[in-house]
């Protein structure tokens, strides 16, 4: 079912045509939402999502190993819930720590950013405010956009500058159909 609404949500929104990113959360896992994403937008590119804990940091393993045999690019790891700082100013390791940095060296790619716990996030995500406009001070906000400042710098838009972006050009100028 997630899967259909993925493949209405891709077909049938008005992308812009400048579209540089596209960016979508999926479920933790292996099933089949990350299956069909690898079919339906075979250019995609992946970033992995963990926490510090051991178990999240197995799912996310799969995950990407699943990614790699569909032949989607690994970019990165970002790792979540990555400590949260008090208003004494100490910061507690709720859920461990190091679990990001130790998926991206089994993973040989980088680690992107880490995100830290912080209960404006989800106060902002209630009110339907992105963190980095309601609160553009916080560190979690300073994470996100140091997070999306490296993963830009790293890897360009799916234009022109990447082989997927030139196959992807290619393609169109062929007119074959996407599978």
């Amino acid at each position: 079912m997630l899967s259909k609404a993925l493949e209405q949500f891709l077909n049938q929104v008005a992308w812009a045509d400048d579209l540089g990113y596209l960016v979508i959360d999926l479920p933790p896992g292996t099933g089949d939402v990350q299956m069909a994403l690898s079919r339906m937008l075979p250019q995609a590119e992946l970033v992995v999502v963990t926490t510090p804990q051991i178990a999240a940091r197995n799912v996310a393993a799969r995950a990407a190993n699943m990614a790699r045999r569909s032949f989607l690019p690994l970019l990165g790891v970002i790792e979540n819930m990555a400590g949260f700082t008090c208003e004494h100013g100490t910061t507690y390791d709720l859920f461990g720590k190091g679990g990001g940095q130790t998926l991206a060296d089994d993973l040989g790619v980088p680690l992107i950013g880490q995100i830290p716990l912080d209960p404006l996030v989800v106060a902002d995500g209630d009110a339907g405010l992105p963190i980095v406009r309601a609160h553009p001070e916080s560190p979690a906000a300073a994470a996100f956009r140091d997070a999306a400042a490296r993963l830009a710098d790293a890897f360009p838009p799916a234009g022109d500058e990447t082989c997927v972006g030139r196959i992807a050009r290619i393609l169109e100028d062929l007119e074959v159909p996407a599978r």
